[in-house]
C-alpha cells in the first residue's frame, strides 16, 4: 500500500465547514458537522484511510459511500490512529468516487469530541483522479432532524447516543445527491432559532452561523479552529433552513431558568396552541434577523425555510410572518417557505420509523424529494 498525506493529494474535496487551511498542511483533517465529508475519485484496487478520534463519552461514527451508495459504517477508535479498509477488489480501470462522511454531529456538551482523517492509502498502482465539479453549492441549517438523529436503530431505541445519528442518510445529504450539489451542513440536536427544546436561550444556531463550529467550546476546540470566522467563499446557491421544531416544543415545557441571572422564562400559547403574541413576535424578529445574516453571506442564494417533518403548531405562522416582513422590508424576493410531510402522517410501519421518536427514512426521503422538486420549479 502506498500512503498519502492529505496535503499530497491534489484531487480531493472537503465538504462542510472547515478551517481555511484544511487539507493543505501536515495536520490531520478534522471533520466537524454531521454530513461533513472527504471525497476522492480513484482508480485503484484498494482504498484505505487512517482515522483517529477523541471524545469524552460520545464517539464519532463514519459512513463510507462509493459512487453515491453506502457500503460501510463504523465508529472510530479513540486516541491512536487506526487504518481502515474502505474498499477492496475494485476495478482499477474504473473511476470510483469515495465519500467519507462524518455521521455524527458536533457534541456541544463535550470538550473533546473530534474526528480526524490522517492519511489515505491506495495499492501501488492506484491513482487519484480529478473530481467532477458539481452543479450547485447547498447549505442546510437545522437541528437533530438535519443531523440525522434517529436514522439508525428501531423505533423502540430511545438512548441518546451517537450510534443512532446518520448525517449521511438525512434529507440534506439526500438532497445534495439528488441535486448534484456540494453540501455544507450546520445542525445541532435540541437547538433552535430563538431557544432550544427546553426554552434555553443559549441553545440558538444563529449566533454560531458565521463561525466554523463554535457550538464546541474550550481551549482544545479553539486550537482546532472551531471559533475561526468561516469563509463562505461567495456563498451557496441554495440555503435550506429547517429551524423551529425545538422552538415549538419549548412552549410545552416547564419554565427555563437562566443559570447566570436566575430569571425564569415561560413561553405561553393561546387556546389554539398558537404562540402568544409576545412570544410569537420573538420568532418573527428572530427569523428576520437570521435571514439578514444568511443573505449577507450568501448574496446569490435562493433561501428556503422548511418545517413540518415533526408536526408544529405554535410557531409556523410566526416563521412565515418573519419571512414575509423580511422580504417586504429588504426587497429580497428570493426567500421562500415550504411545509414538509410529517412523520405523524407518513409513517405506517416499523420500517418507516426512526429511533428516539425522530423522523425515519421514509420522511427524510420524502423531504429531500419535495425540496428538490420545489427548487427545480423555482
Amino acid at each position: 500500500m502506498k500512503v498519502y498525506k492529505l496535503s499530497e493529494i491534489t484531487n480531493k474535496r472537503i465538504l462542510g465547514r472547515n478551517v481555511q487551511d484544511a487539507g493543505k498542511n501536515d495536520k490531520p483533517l478534522a471533520l466537524f458537522w454531521a454530513a461533513s465529508a472527504l471525497e476522492v475519485n480513484v482508480k485503484a484496487k484498494e482504498v484505505w484511510a487512517e482515522f483517529s478520534s477523541l471524545y469524552d463519552d460520545s464517539e464519532p461514527w463514519v459512513s463510507v459511500y462509493i459512487n453515491g451508495s453506502p457500503v460501510s459504517r463504523f465508529m472510530v477508535a479513540k486516541d491512536k490512529p487506526v487504518w481502515v479498509c474502505l474498499a477492496r477488489g475494485l476495478n482499477p480501470q474504473k473511476e470510483n468516487l469515495i465519500t467519507i462522511y462524518k455521521d455524527t454531529q458536533p457534541m456541544s456538551g463535550e470538550a473533546h469530541h473530534s474526528l480526524f482523517i490522517h492519511s489515505l492509502g491506495l495499492d501501488e498502482e492506484g491513482l487519484f483522479c480529478p473530481l467532477k465539479e458539481r452543479k450547485l453549492k447547498l447549505e442546510v441549517i437545522g437541528d437533530s432532524i438535519t443531523s440525522g438523529e434517529g436514522l439508525f436503530g428501531g423505533p423502540d431505541e430511545m438512548e441518546w447516543i451517537t450510534q443512532w445519528f446518520a448525517g449521511s442518510r438525512a434529507y440534506g445529504a439526500q438532497l445534495a445527491r439528488e441535486m448534484d450539489a456540494d453540501l455544507c451542513n450546520i445542525s445541532q440536536c435540541g437547538w433552535g432559532l430563538c431557544w432550544g427544546w427546553d426554552g434555553n436561550h443559549n441553545s440558538r444556531i444563529p449566533p454560531h452561523y458565521e463561525k466554523v463550529c463554535s457550538v464546541m467550546w474550550g481551549d482544545y476546540q479553539e486550537k482546532l479552529g472551531t471559533h475561526q470566522d468561516y469563509d463562505f467563499k461567495g456563498g451557496s446557491d441554495i440555503v435550506v433552513v429547517n429551524l423551529g421544531t425545538n422552538d415549538n416544543g419549548a412552549f410545552f415545557q416547564p419554565a427555563w431558568k437562566d443559570p447566570e441571572s436566575g430569571k425564569e422564562y415561560k413561553l405561553t400559547v393561546d387556546e389554539k396552541q398558537l404562540a402568544s403574541k409576545e412570544d410569537g413576535q420573538k420568532i418573527v424578529d428572530g427569523a428576520k434577523d437570521f435571514l439578514k445574516v444568511i443573505r449577507k453571506n450568501n448574496p446569490k442564494a435562493k433561501i428556503i425555510w422548511v418545517w413540518g417533518m415533526i408536526k408544529l403548531v405554535a410557531v409556523p405562522p410566526y416563521i412565515v410572518q418573519g419571512i414575509e416582513e423580511y422580504k417586504k422590508e429588504s426587497g429580497d424576493s428570493q426567500v421562500y417557505s415550504l411545509e414538509l410531510d410529517s412523520m405523524e402522517d407518513v409513517e405506517k410501519t416499523a420500517e418507516d420509523k426512526g429511533s428516539r421518536g425522530h423522523p425515519g427514512p421514509k420522511v427524510h426521503a420524502l423531504a429531500a424529494k419535495k425540496i428538490a422538486s420545489f427548487i427545480k420549479n423555482l
